[in-house]
């Protein structure tokens, strides 16, 4: 994903090359197939697996079999160059006008209803680790670049007002243990997903003696939807993904919408890679956060497809229905492509330290701080160490006078002012108290900014990401090993 593309379009301070996957948020959509087309492919492997099933059971004869598997791959060419034989009437005809009557057989013992929701299960199997990929390449990109500022210091914002200091690798690291949550929520949907309905055919089941279990193995299933009912009603996994989704884009989004914040004029706080910018028509002197609307946008469009599958689901009976909506390809498109989007946006990010440091200086958010060194120095409890400080801010605002510039007599001042004498508290205490470098390092305790706790969460970070890795390559080789079967199968029977 990092090989740049060439954009002649590209101009004034973007200037360049546009990253790949910046240009991902352009293409997706035109790329986008329909859900039918989507699922065609499994549905062509789930006629291989129940046509084997069949014949191993001795519902089909061998002769019978391997013609019906020999169409499929004739069939499957010619639903290649017509997409109104992705649909399963229209295939079976095209099968029968390729090997007559006996393609009939080959829907034995099932439905529509099964097959359809087996073929959109495997479907979604697979974007669920396609999705599980890519957060965790994202995973990876936020954790090494907080590996590279844990020394950075920064403000930490509440309600978009300075709060306290901390590092750009302690707040990434926030966005780490995020990231991680949302990792879990995919890996516990998965096997959710990957249970096989084929079986129910249209909801009672069938009287054909069908071995579910052989079929459900030869798709890489790793069990049945029980069940006949909930085999063709179940669709709960399909809100959950949806769900799963929103979740997570509602974290991308606000990524990208702090970053944009920070990138603004005004802040200059952090600077977009020019890869993953982009420019006005008009107005040269703009370099225009591009990636980062464009990846709040895809989230933004994350929600309808939970709220329409939600609605769809409480407008109709425990059964099977046409009336549920789907999860299209298109919002798991636009999913991906925000999600490598803003993984090149983490990766080559600028990060200006001096004017992240000086805003950690100048302007108060070290105030806490001083307050806890009043409670510590003079034994006051914390409310009125609390309003001390405040009269100091509000004396230093007054008179233009920065946090890192407020000395002893102010101090003294705004105490005599709130409990009427001075206290017993130095230059150097103050000095040091507004230190946002020394606010930092005083705060070690698991998951905070001090570099040392930082760095342990990274450690730990990076195992998980190892354990990640290997779960995702556990899955798709679980599903390597069940095609190479099935593919095996098909080719005894159909030599």
């Amino acid at each position: 994903m990092n090989k740049p593309v060439t954009d002649a379009t590209r101009i004034g301070r973007a200037s360049g090359a546009k990253a790949a996957e910046f240009q991902e948020l352009y293409d997706f959509d035109a790329a986008a197939q329909t859900l039918t087309s989507a699922v065609f492919p499994y549905d062509s492997q789930i006629h291989r697996a129940h046509v084997v099933m069949l014949a191993k059971q001795d519902i089909l004869t061998a002769e019978e079999a391997s013609a019906i598997l020999k169409g499929l791959e004739r069939a499957d060419d010619l639903a290649a160059a017509d997409a109104s034989l992705r649909t399963y009437l229209p295939y079976e005809a095209a099968l029968k006008r390729e090997i007559g009557n006996v393609a009939g057989k080959m829907h034995i013992g099932r439905s529509r209803n099964d097959l359809a929701n087996a073929g959109k299960r495997m479907f979604l199997r697979d974007q669920l680790l396609r999705t599980i990929g890519a957060v965790t390449d994202l995973h990876e990109a936020v954790v090494n670049k907080a590996a590279d500022h844990l020394e950075t210091v920064m403000v930490v914002y509440t309600q978009r007002k300075e709060a306290q200091p901390i590092t750009l690798g302690h707040y990434l690291m926030a966005i780490s243990e995020n990231l991680s949550k949302n990792l879990d929520r995919y890996r516990e949907l998965y096997p959710r997903i990957n249970q096989c309905p084929l079986g129910a055919a249209a909801t009672a089941g069938t009287g054909w003696p069908l071995d579910r279990d052989l079929t459900a193995r030869l798709l890489g299933f790793d069990g049945l939807v029980v069940n006949s009912i909930e085999g063709v009603a179940g669709w709960d996994h399909v809100a959950e993904f949806a769900f799963d989704n929103a979740i997570f884009l509602a974290g991308l989004s606000r990524l990208a919408s702090e970053i944009q914040l920070w990138s603004t004029d005004e802040y200059q706080m952090a600077e977009l890679d020019s890869s993953f910018a982009g420019t006005s028509s008009i107005m040269p002197q703009k370099k225009n956060p591009d990636s980062l609307e464009r990846s709040r946008k895809a989230a933004f469009a994350a929600m309808g497809p939970l709220v329409g599958i939600l609605t769809s689901l409480n407008g109709i009976e425990y059964q099977y229905s046409a009336a549920r909506v789907e999860l299209e390809p298109r919002s798991i498109d636009a999913m991906i492509a925000a999600t490598h989007a803003m993984t090149g946006v983490v990766r080559t990010l600028h990060a200006n330290k001096a004017q992240m440091l000086r805003y950690a200086a100048e302007n108060y958010a070290t105030m806490t701080d001083l307050t806890d060194m009043l409670v510590r120095q003079i034994g006051i409890d914390y409310r009125e160490a609390h309003e001390i400080v405040a009269r100091v801010v509000i004396t230093a605002i007054d008179r233009g006078i920065k946090a890192d510039r407020i000395g002893l007599a102010l101090v003294q001042e705004a105490a005599v002012a709130q409990i009427g004498h001075e206290i017993a508290v130095t230059e150097a205490d103050i000095a040091d108290a507004l230190d946002p470098v020394q606010n930092v390092r005083r705060r070690k305790g698991k998951g905070m900014p001090a570099p040392e706790s930082v760095r342990e969460a990274i450690e730990d970070a990076r195992k998980a990401l190892k354990r990640d890795r290997i779960w995702l390559n556990d899955a798709l080789k679980a599903l390597a090993a069940a095609d190479r079967e099935l593919q095996q199968q098909v080719a005894a029977i159909a030599a």
